[in-house]
């Protein structure tokens, strides 16, 4: 029997007012559910506070997914290494060469691009509280720590574990981020390899038909199946990234618009050219560029492989025999589905889809700043 029935016609307002921060949780409640609760109620009220934490929580959670999957899929990610070590990705034709050195080119400017950024606002985050410090304000960090900082030398030795904390997050979050990223754009370089065969098969099967005194069918036929098993192999690598790495882009990309409206947030609300401003600037700029390579050498891969069937126009094909032909012809039905990166299988490595991020963080952030203005 229930004896409780006089308090159920309260228990929906009681409910209601404890989800918004208004009343505490029962004492019935476990201690820490409680303890969460009425943290959540102190600073439910205090935008600034929860804005200067959830930027940084977002970005740890991010990059502990990303650390996690590349732990747990150590075998699957050695894999696509393999793959890339073939002789498929290594056919060492001097054609071939300037396409791998331009990807790995951009990859080391790109892969030191973001490092660098990332260490330079993690440690402009400390130089402002540090100055603060020194002119004898109070300090609060957006970590919780176990001791009092506010005294020397506790808060040098609390800025120093921020600062060597913060930064070795920036840098595996950024270099795995790279990591996803250049492995897509070595299969873009495969396709571009693909491209110059395809259009340079007649000239070169006759040359080495030629040399070797062998038949010109024989000779092309070989070159054709070996296309067709290149191309395979890159479809089979780009869908294999997309398993390994998939739910952790999408929960970045999830979380990107997120970031940056907390992030530029936080940052309306500093002194502009101040220390403080800058590194929120430069903590923007990263978030920036880490959904951009995303989209945007994601859509390179795609660009690519829809170039695929230009490429094979630009072949002499009338001089191929029948049969072969087909065969070109089968291969180019097949290329009419391009390779599309995708997070999740649900969202595209697309520059519409960066596009859709930036704005559906800034109008968070208007409808935030709007609210906050009214409420003040």
């Amino acid at each position: 029997m229930d004896t409780h029935l006089s308090y159920k016609s309260i228990a929906p307002h009681v409910g209601i007012m404890r989800m918004l921060g208004f009343y505490q949780l029962s004492t019935k409640t476990p201690k820490i559910f409680r303890n969460i609760h009425y943290v959540y109620m102190r600073v439910r009220d205090d935008a600034d506070k929860v804005m200067s934490t959830m930027f940084l929580f977002l970005t740890y959670t991010d990059c502990i997914f990303k650390a996690v999957v590349v732990m747990m899929k150590t075998d699957e990610i050695e894999e696509v290494f393999d793959i890339m070590k073939g002789p498929l990705y290594n056919q060492g034709d001097p054609e071939h060469r300037p396409i791998l050195l331009e990807a790995g080119r951009q990859g080391l400017i790109v892969l030191r691009t973001f490092n660098y950024m990332c260490i330079i606002t993690c440690i402009l985050w400390v130089v402002h509280p540090t100055i603060k410090h020194i002119q004898g304000k109070i300090i609060e960090f957006p970590v919780w720590l176990p001791f009092e900082y506010n005294s020397n030398p506790r808060y040098y030795f609390a800025a120093l574990y921020i600062v060597t904390q913060t930064t070795w997050e920036g840098y595996a979050n950024s270099t795995i981020d790279v990591l996803i990223v250049f492995l897509l754009v070595q299969c873009k370089a495969q396709i571009s390899i693909i491209r110059v065969e395809l259009q340079r098969l007649v000239m070169k099967s006759q040359e080495e038909a030629n040399a070797l005194s062998c038949h010109f069918t024989v000779i092309a036929e070989k070159r054709i199946k070996k296309i067709l098993v290149h191309h395979r192999q890159i479809v089979k690598t780009a869908d294999k990234i997309q398993d390994i790495f998939g739910y952790a882009v999408f929960y970045q990309l999830l979380v990107a618009g997120w970031i940056l409206c907390t992030s530029a947030y936080r940052m309306a609300s500093v002194t502009p050219l101040s220390v403080e401003f800058l590194s929120m600037l430069m903590y923007i700029s990263c978030i920036l560029l880490q959904v951009f390579i995303y989209c945007y050498f994601g859509s390179e891969v795609t660009y690519e492989s829809e170039m695929l069937t230009e490429s094979v126009y630009f072949m002499n094909w009338l001089a191929l025999p029948v049969k072969l032909r087909r065969t070109i012809i089968i291969f180019m039905e097949r290329i009419k589905r391009p390779i599309r990166p995708m997070a999740c299988y649900i969202v595209p490595f697309s520059n519409a889809t960066f596009v859709s991020i930036v704005r559906s963080s800034y109008t968070f952030y208007a409808f935030l700043k709007n609210s906050n203005d009214s409420s003040t």
